[in-house]
């Protein structure tokens, strides 16, 4: 057991204050990549989400773009379960949820298939695109997201070997 020199109180070992130094230093640098403007869709979802939102108000009866538009506005999905004041961690609200986006989102080319290959998917590291995400699930839902990531394939079978 480690102490610390004055024997009061039980020392950090090196390994640990080595992985929370590492997880400060990342929280430190997220709001110089705030600043420099790493946050937020990357340019050509913005321009899909122009044009998206430029369809909708010129046609009411242009439902598709409606419900492309509005997934552009809305910000980020937050799970569907927790809305209504149900009670949610922070995991569960924001990473460790199936996302699910609108038709043209998926079938729009210039996103080269990405949507299609995140709908169905959380936010976890071993799931999303996104470094921000990739960066909260790994340090704030470590253990969620480890359930997640280390789950077999529905097509995929274990054997235990006794």
């Amino acid at each position: 057991l480690f102490r610390s020199p004055e024997g009061r109180f039980p020392a950090t070992p090196p390994a640990v204050r080595s992985i929370m130094a590492s997880r400060v230093l990342l929280l430190a640098m997220l709001p110089s990549c705030a600043v420099a403007g790493f946050f937020g869709p990357p340019k050509f979802v913005k321009d899909a989400c122009e044009k998206w939102c430029h369809e909708a108000t010129a046609s009411s009866a242009a439902t598709d773009a409606i419900e492309a538009c509005k997934a552009c506005n809305d910000g980020p999905q937050t799970n569907p379960e927790c809305s209504g004041g149900a009670d949610c961690d922070y995991c569960k609200r924001e990473i460790v949820f199936p996302r699910h986006y609108p038709k043209l989102w998926i079938e729009e080319p210039s996103f080269n298939g990405k949507m299609a290959k995140l709908e169905g998917k959380t936010r976890c590291w071993c799931d999303t695109g996104c470094p921000v995400y990739y960066i909260k699930s790994s340090l704030f839902c470590h253990s969620e997201c480890d359930a997640v990531c280390n789950k077999a394939p529905k097509d995929e079978v274990t054997i235990q070997v006794v």
